[in-house]
């Protein structure tokens, strides 16, 4: 049994489809073909079942698919470790991205070997990604990480709101208040409304909810609402027309940098995780 063969089998599982896998893999379709059958001949069984030219996945093939998947993962995760050719670092941004923008500016004009890309929100990101930035989570049990910061949580309102003369608020004060936010879907927004829940005992009036910054800062320098928003991540962008203060039931956003539990870190990503770590603690 042959590793092209495992990779030959594993593609034809996923698409039923030979004539695809030899178009992949470039090579004749009979090919495959062959090579599933002596695949088959080798266990004593049947992988897939025929009817004419279509194929489809039967049991014994699910119950062999389930089993090299993962035997496979592990081999091009081996693979990709002692790969010298490798040095892109491939970064989710799920929070922080202000941070991220910034400290992948200074990464790169003094790491001329790496490069790094981003990848943006899909519904499969698994193995996509090497390392991600995310709000730390209750169950973390997915992820090893190491935690960067911990930002304050305060009131950013416009400076003709009466509220910008005040030096502390209390949450409780704000129940009535018209906020504006970002999507409900984001962590940040589910950690502040809960707050909002815990501390104030009120779920936020949210008139506008958005995924972009620019747009939440516009809506509140024209005082149509407020927003809940780290401290430090809305400094790194000052405006004479926004005032943050503080809140008097302290609260705080932990940042981090995450990545899964089972990659094993390369040379590049080793040195990475050290950069970020020092650049966060000049802030």
């Amino acid at each position: 049994m042959e590793l092209l063969q495992l990779r030959y089998f594993k593609e034809a599982a996923e698409t039923e489809n030979f004539s695809a896998v030899a178009q992949k893999y470039m090579v004749p379709q009979p090919s495959i073909s062959k090579t599933i059958k002596k695949l088959e001949t080798e266990l004593g069984v049947r992988l897939f079942d025929r009817n004419g030219k279509k194929i489809s996945l039967n049991g014994n093939g699910k119950y062999f698919y389930d089993k090299i998947s993962t035997a496979l993962s592990h081999i091009d995760d081996g693979i990709h470790h002692f790969s010298t050719a490798k040095s892109t670092i491939v970064l989710y941004t799920q929070a922080g991205s202000r941070f991220v923008s910034l400290l992948s500016a200074d990464y790169l004009t003094t790491h001329e070997k790496v490069f790094l890309s981003t990848v943006n929100y899909s519904s499969d990101l698994k193995n996509k990604y090497d390392f991600t930035f995310m709000q730390i989570q209750e169950d973390m049990s997915d992820y090893r990480y190491e935690e960067l910061m911990q930002d304050e949580i305060v009131a950013v309102v416009s400076v003709d709101n009466p509220l910008s003369k005040r030096e502390e608020i209390s949450i409780r004060e704000l129940k009535m208040t018209k906020f504006v936010g970002y999507y409900s879907s984001m962590n940040l927004r589910a950690f502040t409304d809960r707050y909002c829940r815990e501390q104030g005992g009120f779920n936020p009036i949210v008139i506008f909810e958005t995924h972009d910054g620019t747009a939440l800062r516009y809506l509140i320098e024209k005082n149509r609402g407020i927003a809940l928003l780290p401290k430090a991540y809305f400094e790194f962008q000052p405006s004479y027309k926004l005032k943050a203060v503080p809140l008097k039931e302290k609260t705080y956003r932990s940042l981090a940098l995450a990545w899964d539990k089972t990659k094993i870190l390369n040379e590049y990503e080793k040195e990475f995780i050290s950069y970020t770590k020092d650049w966060f603690q000049k802030l």
